[in-house]
């Protein structure tokens, strides 16, 4: 199993980011599949391989991705697209 973490420091608030997280997870269940749960501060996001969780509070968000053995040699290439995100969403 491999990990990808990463943190983020923003100037948001809580309404605004709890809709980026949420359509953040309807944008993975759309083009992946798999199903995701938002859960207050916290969105889960759960496919095959994947678990990954977005989380925040009043200063950082917080990204934990673990990759399953099938999704490995996709780390970077994951790793980039979740840093690619967050510097269009996060202010």
């Amino acid at each position: 199993m491999s990990h990808i973490q990463i943190q983020r420091s923003h100037n948001m608030d809580t309404v605004h980011l709890r809709s980026m997280t949420e359509e953040l997870g309807q944008k993975l269940k759309a083009r992946f599949g798999g199903d995701y749960s938002l859960e207050g501060d916290l969105v889960h996001y759960k496919y095959h391989s994947v678990d990954a969780k977005v989380s925040f509070d009043e200063s950082i968000v917080n990204v934990d991705v673990k990759l399953g053995l099938l999704m490995i040699a996709l780390k970077g290439m994951i790793e980039s697209e979740v840093n690619r995100y967050l510097d269009e969403h996060i202010e």
